[in-house]
């Protein structure tokens, strides 16, 4: 019995030594092995790191998109007219937005925007070679619809960087070049349609000509951002300073019939 157990632990011995001999001559490809792949992983996350940051854009120009809808503030010569009411208005913007720093804070705008808007009032009514009686009865009902193109061009400071944040906020102010395209005045007077026409709006101040004049703008903005693609949605609220009164000249109307407007827009849109 004690033979038969030494010759047990006698073979278990030897095979144990046959395990660690062949462990021991495949170790050193075990760790060859192994510290290849740790090397190919880190290439390749190397690789994919230099890839990510070659893929993430920072363009100097991007385009913004937007509609809004308008809150006109409009105060006629109060002297000639009452009851002013905004018609529907909107605008639609086209701009540029040019990065001015690497750390995508500073930016230029530059676009067009259309805008559709006017409004309705009473006032007099005058037929030719009458005399002119303001007699504060005003029994003509004004409806005035204008188009117009306005050229903004608008510096944006953001808060945050756009190209680091999910959402940023901004600031921006600027000149707007404004240009009176179109007008539709429809005139009735004690409920009789008299006048249907279109002209005869003007600036009172103009620049460079009758059917131009100026805004100033400033507003505030937040946007959600897209960082990897310089993307985002955004919404806005935007004041416009109108530096002149538009100027309604007609024979039928009352003389001196200004009306002064400023605006609010509410701002929806994406950058692309």
């Amino acid at each position: 019995m004690v033979s038969l157990a030494v010759l047990f632990h006698y073979i278990k011995q030897k095979q144990l030594n046959c395990i660690f001999a062949v462990l021991k001559n495949y170790f050193k490809y075990f760790l060859l092995l192994f510290i290849l792949s740790n090397v190919a992983l880190l290439t390749a996350q190397e690789d994919g790191g230099k890839r990510l940051r070659n893929n993430r854009k920072n363009p100097v120009v991007k385009t913004r998109i937007g509609f809004s809808p308008v809150i006109g503030l409009y105060k006629p010569n109060k002297n000639h007219t009452s009851g002013a009411k905004q018609k529907l208005s909107f605008n639609v913007s086209l701009k540029e937005e040019i990065r001015l720093d690497k750390n995508n804070r500073c930016f230029f705008m530059v676009g067009v925007d259309y805008m559709y808007h006017g409004l309705s009032f009473n006032s007099y009514y005058f037929y030719d070679d009458s005399i002119r009686f303001y007699n504060k009865t005003m029994n003509a009902k004004y409806n005035l619809t204008i188009h117009e193109l306005d050229f903004p061009l608008q510096l944006k400071y953001s808060l945050k960087k756009e190209n680091n944040s999910i959402f940023s906020s901004y600031l921006f102010a600027g000149y707007c070049y404004r240009w009176l395209l179109d007008n539709k005045l429809k005139v009735s007077y004690n409920g009789e349609d008299m006048i249907e026409k279109r002209g005869g709006l003007t600036f009172k101040l103009p620049a460079f000509s009758s059917m131009n004049s100026s805004f100033f703008s400033a507003g505030i903005g937040i946007q959600k951002n897209t960082p990897l693609k310089q993307n985002a949605v955004f919404a806005e609220l935007q004041i416009r300073y109108a530096t002149s009164p538009m100027y309604l000249q007609e024979n039928f109307a009352p003389s001196s019939l200004y009306i002064s407007s400023h605006f609010i827009y509410l701002t929806v849109g994406f950058k692309l």
